[in-house]
């Protein structure tokens, strides 16, 4: 077969694709390198009464990012929770472990190079529990791009666990949604996905939120957003970018002042009260446009489901790049994070009630998602460049 320009970007979709759905240890590959160091690490038991050998000989899975591709090993845990690998390769940019504990996957973070060489890897699972008869969503965010078609949006979820368990929750989904993807592969690997559509996720004790981007096909002009609810709901808020006469109505859905992005999207911007398990909370939205949209749902379906894979995958050509625009990066990260302090000092004033702030907070870090994703894709369309 002809290796050309188009085949090494075929190549990268495919393993961004398969890196994105959790098959890290599908694309395993043989490295060529200097002679190996050797990477230590830790596996802990956060759960203050867990069994003493708990972290006993478990095998740990050590990830490899290197410029062809991620090598995975698979050690054993020592009496202690010790783990160790000789066999490295030292042309990796970056080292991660996971560990499946009780039927849930852990990980490390996602260590350089030159930091996985001198310090350990560690990961810490825990003992599991069902949902505290107390447990609710303190609030939802719904963020929807309106698209011809289709909605482009990113669900925010925020979460609260005290104790020094995990348990797992279910998501909640808007009903006949198309695509459901996590921008952390390592998140995408916690999910558990049903049949039935529901999909599961763990809250890990001092979690704050669980973020992933969602597409919901319409057929307009009108549409009504259900979205059944399995645990009670502090508050939700949605947000639905401006575009012509396009709005929502709904029982209980007050509007706030509109919200403009970083980037000059316009939102409309709707609260709604608490809700209980076992309801669904409904919006109409009206208005929508009809052409048609189909080559770009495909594509973002692609950017979007290959977000974590892109991350990893790219990451060498992805230096490069950031280091290239770097003013840029940080001049955008900068911008944000002052976005950010405006915001809670708006708030501070009573200037903005609470759930006009949660909303607004939310719809920027959607905001620093969407860079993320931009940044990836750019960095994976250099990589293909590379290959060719």
């Amino acid at each position: 077969m002809k290796w050309n320009r188009h085949s090494a970007a075929f190549f990268s979709a495919a393993l961004v694709m398969c890196i994105a759905i959790g098959w890290l240890g599908v694309a395993r590959v043989q490295a060529q390198g200097a002679a190996p160091f050797q990477i230590q690490g830790q596996l802990l038991n956060g759960t203050h009464d867990a069994p003493p050998d708990s972290v006993a000989n478990l095998p740990v899975t050590i990830f490899q990012i290197g410029p062809q591709g991620p090598v995975e090993r698979i050690v054993n845990t020592d009496a202690r929770g010790k783990f160790s690998l000789t066999d490295v390769i030292t042309n990796a940019n970056a080292y991660f472990a996971r560990v499946e504990y009780k039927d849930i996957k852990y990980y490390s973070e996602i260590t350089p190079a030159p930091v996985g060489a001198t310090l350990p890897l560690t990961v810490t699972v825990y003992e599991t529990q069902t949902i505290p008869a107390d447990f609710s969503l303190a609030r939802v965010h719904l963020i929807l791009e309106v698209q011809p078609k289709v909605f482009n949006g990113l669900q925010l979820v925020q979460v609260s666990n005290p104790t020094d368990r995990v348990f797992l929750i279910p998501l909640p989904l808007p009903a006949k949604y198309d695509k459901v993807q996590f921008d952390d592969v390592r998140d995408e690997g916690r999910a558990e996905r049903l049949a039935d559509g529901s999909i599961l996720f763990p809250v890990l004790p001092n979690a704050s939120e669980i973020l992933y981007g969602i597409t919901i096909p319409y057929t307009p002009p009108d549409f009504t957003l259900a979205m059944p609810l399995q645990n009670d709901v502090g508050g939700i808020n949605l947000l639905v970018s401006k575009l012509g006469a396009v709005t929502a109505t709904g029982a209980n859905l007050s509007p706030g002042n509109p919200f403009t992005s970083q980037n000059g999207q316009q939102y409309l911007v709707f609260a709604a009260p608490g809700q209980k398990a076992g309801t669904t909370f409904t919006a109409n939205i009206s208005n929508l446009p009809g052409a048609d949209n189909t080559q770009n749902l495909q594509t973002l379906i692609f950017v979007v489901g290959g977000l974590g894979g892109l991350a990893l995958l790219a990451y060498p050509v992805y230096r490069r790049y950031a280091v290239k625009n770097k003013t840029n990066v940080t001049h955008d990260h900068a911008t944000l994070v002052r976005a950010l302090a405006r915001l809670d000092d708006a708030y501070a004033r009573n200037e903005l009630d609470e759930s006009e702030y949660q909303a607004q907070r939310a719809a920027l870090k959607a905001e620093a998602l969407k860079g993320q994703l931009t940044e990836s894709s750019a960095g994976a369309q250099a990589a293909a460049s590379d290959n060719g």
